[in-house]
């Protein structure tokens, strides 16, 4: 079919910012006889471009051409394995060949100063995926071709997606695209040297380009957009959410065909609305001259056929969507469909009473797709969020909940059952109380069942045969094992050569499961590793550590097994997903709690969560795959912010979460995160959830992190500004398959089956325990 229309992604991203410009643009270019069409340059105050960014471009261009084919590049990779001295190496390479320094040396001070900068963040993040890959036992060759040998950046792809199915056609070059072992994905990387002020709008962009390289070339990549300039941020979403949303993509496609053929003159044809926000940077928006040729801001139409197609039958929209040659839809079809047509609390999770008294449900389906509970200190945010994990209980979903404080342990005991609750409520606090199996699990203390770490479980490649492809069960495989270093490591704070020790680690760790089966690893074994590396036929361990740090670190083994350490370790019930997400007694739902609040510091707790983590994923991935559209089980974060921060901190703890909860949805794991405070806690994570349950916000930087969230997803929702101020028990919410009527309502979380009060200390739980 040939096209109605073509576009540059560049001009599709402009049009997602404001319409109309995408019609000055196309009208000029009509007028002028332009080649190329005329488009906009779209920027802010203080986008002044002060790190050079044609000139960046260009030199990150020139290194990844001779990269490939460079002897210096493939010697630093096969000869260094430490991301700093990847580092310096890859710099100095590409200062000496790559950097333009006549042209640099024409530039102020501060635009200098600000490229030197770009250029390190940017060389520091491909250090650490070489370093990883490295790490993981990747070949140098195989390392080299993944990130510098697809040339596939070029993308040129018709949609047709009309009203009536007319064709559009969309070109462009993407700035990066490799294999990113670290989440077995291919990753499209759009990197920018100006501010992070309009991230949904570069997501979108670079999520346009993922669909594209999805269409040509058949990859499934996540995307990414990294801010290398003033300071760096990095802007994330996987796959499935770029996906998920496509048909967002599909309306924007269509109505852009229908915005430049708009007739001012006549007032004829698809008026394209305006976006008043870039009026005081735009130029056609001088001396009025936007609204006197196309009228008001407010006045427009988009096309929207793609999403109401998805809300009235989901299946037809999505194989629609498909084509005659892609098979984009089956996991969004059942997901979207399953969730969306819940017409009773038959398969629902009843969390809440809408303001007309009808009860508010949440497909279960959408479960998976992960949910954040946000609100201030005593909004109900906990109170809600221990709803959902009851609810999770009433249809037959383990959970599995970390409990900081105190705050979640009160499972163990029933509430006051209240009256004036209607009969309905009643009936669903019967369910639960006949189905829950409260287990509260206390790490490196007896308050409650003791839990160890003791011993480690390391995957084989036997145990990941479900998953398609032996490079990706290698991938997989080599993934886990370092996770599993990297936390010994963290533990033992041994200082020096970090990333030796983790090397070292993660060879030993290959060689206890080189015949492909699982193996239960003690401490012990591992320390005795260490000092006797022969035994398990590593003849060369200089090779990757020196001696000394070696025995140093066999010994700090001994003495975390021995010492003030050793209750993580030793007695009680060794973490066993499988036994927890088994009932003791037929026909119960188990409801775990990991009670934080006993270990004695902040770096134990740290380190038990980061297990925890590291154990559920090796769980999820090694086990049977979930039925479609239904969590086999919910993982509940209580305060977020303590083992996820946002900003550069990494806590044991942080990457193996980001990394459960960008797994997480693919194997039927439901992630829970509640917090207080959004702008505490990691970006990425939150653009994973696509529930977000939003209670009353204090501040109004509160108020613009959680719009920030929503912004990925399209148009900022009015109602978040009346978020500021709101009752505590009152929520405003968005997830999969939400009914059209509940967008912007105000729902009260229903009545708790649980106890809920102030925190338990680790005393008041003990007693708890044993009264029964």
């Amino acid at each position: 079919m040939t096209p109605s229309a073509r576009f540059s992604v560049t001009e599709v991203r402009v049009a997602a910012t404001c319409p109309r410009i995408t019609y000055f643009d196309a009208d000029l270019t009509r007028r002028k006889r332009l080649r190329p069409r005329a488009v906009t340059r779209l920027w802010k105050a203080g986008d002044s471009g002060t790190a050079c960014g044609s000139m960046f471009h260009n030199t990150i261009e020139s290194f990844n051409r001779q990269a490939l084919d460079s002897d210096e590049v493939r010697t630093t990779i096969e000869t260094e394995f430490h991301a700093r001295a990847i580092e310096q190496s890859l710099r100095a390479y590409m200062n000496q060949k790559c950097v333009n320094l006549d042209l640099l040396a024409q530039k102020s001070s501060e635009q200098q100063q600000a490229f030197i900068r770009a250029v390190a963040i940017y060389m520091g993040e491909l250090a650490e995926i070489v370093a990883d890959a490295r790490t993981r036992g990747k070949p140098a060759e195989e390392v080299i071709d993944h990130l510098f040998g697809d040339r596939r950046r070029r993308v040129d792809v018709t949609f047709q997606v009309g009203p009536k199915g007319e064709a559009v056609r969309v070109t462009g070059t993407l700035d990066y695209v490799f294999y990113d072992w670290r989440t077995a994905h291919h990753r499209v990387i759009d990197y920018k040297l100006t501010p992070a002020d309009d991230p949904s709008n570069d997501l979108f962009q670079v999520a346009l380009y993922a669909l594209m390289h999805h269409v040509q070339h058949g990859t499934t990549p996540d995307v990414g957009v990294l801010y290398l300039h003033p300071e760096r941020r990095m802007v994330e979403l996987p796959w499935e959410e770029v996906h998920g949303r496509r048909h967002r993509l599909f309306n924007l496609l269509a109505s852009m065909a229908g915005w430049i053929e708009y007739d001012e003159t006549r007032r004829s044809g698809l008026q394209p609305p305006g976006e008043p926000s870039w009026c005081l940077h735009c130029k056609w928006d001088r001396n009025g001259v936007c609204l006197k040729r196309l009228g008001p801001k407010h006045e427009g139409t988009r096309l929207r056929h793609w999403t109401d197609a998805v809300e009235a039958e989901p299946a037809v929209a999505t194989r629609q969507a498909a084509g005659p040659s892609h098979s984009w839809a089956v996991e969004v079809e059942s997901t979207v469909e399953d969730a969306g047509n819940e017409p009773a609390d038959t398969d629902g999770l009843r969390i809440g009473t809408a303001e007309s008294g009808t009860p508010v449900l949440l497909g279960i389906a959408a479960m998976p797709t992960h949910l954040a509970v946000v609100g201030a200190a005593g909004s109900g945010k906990t109170w809600l969020a221990k709803v959902i994990a009851e609810e999770a209980v009433r249809r037959d979903v383990p959970v599995l909940a970390i409990d900081p404080q105190g705050d979640l342990v009160q499972f163990l005991r029933s509430s006051p059952e209240r009256s004036g609750i209607s009969e309905a409520d009643r009936q669903a606090r019967r369910d639960f109380l006949a189905k829950v199996e409260p287990r509260i699990w206390t790490p490196g203390s007896s308050h409650g069942r003791r839990l160890r770490l003791d011993p480690i479980c390391l995957p084989g490649l036997d145990d990941l045969r479900d998953l398609d492809g032996a490079s990706r069960r290698e991938e997989e495989w080599q993934g886990m094992l370092g996770i599993a270093a990297s936390q010994l490591v963290g533990l033992a704070r041994l200082g020096g050569e970090t990333d030796s020790q983790q090397t070292f680690l993660m060879e030993v760790f290959r060689r206890l499961t080189t015949d492909g089966r699982g193996h239960d690893v003690t401490l012990e074994r591992i320390a005795n590793v260490l000092s006797e590396p022969e035994s398990i036929g590593l003849d060369e361990p200089d090779r990757l550590i020196r001696k000394a740090e070696r025995e140093r670190m066999a010994r700090k083994l001994h003495a975390m097994r021995l010492g003030p350490t050793s209750a993580l370790f030793a007695g009680g019930t060794r973490l066993d997903l499988d036994a927890m997400t088994r009932p003791e007694t037929p026909g119960k739902v188990p409801l775990n709690v990991v009670y934080m609040n006993a270990l004695a510091d902040d770096h134990s707790k740290h380190f038990f969560a980061a297990g925890l983590a590291a154990e559920v994923y090796r769980w999820m991935v090694t086990t049977s795959a979930p039925a479609p559209g239904r969590p086999r089980l919910l993982f509940y974060l209580d305060e977020a912010r303590d083992y996820i921060p946002a900003g550069t901190s990494k806590p044991p703890a942080k990457l193996p979460m980001i990394r459960l909860f960008a797994q997480g949805r693919k194997y039927g794991v439901a992630g829970l995160i509640c917090t207080q405070s959004p702008r505490s806690v990691d970006y990425n994570v939150f653009g994973n959830c696509s529930t977000k349950l939003i209670g009353r916000l204090e501040s109004q930087q509160d108020v613009d992190r959680v719009a920030d969230w929503f912004s990925t997803e399209g148009a900022v929702p009015p109602w978040i500004a009346g978020r500021k101020g709101a009752t505590a028990g009152s929520f405003v919410g968005r997830w999969p398959g939400m009914a059209p009527t509940l967008e912007g309502k105000p729902f009260r979380s229903r009545p708790l089956f649980s106890l809920h009060e102030g925190a338990w200390s680790p005393d008041r739980l003990e007693r708890e325990v044993q009264s029964g």
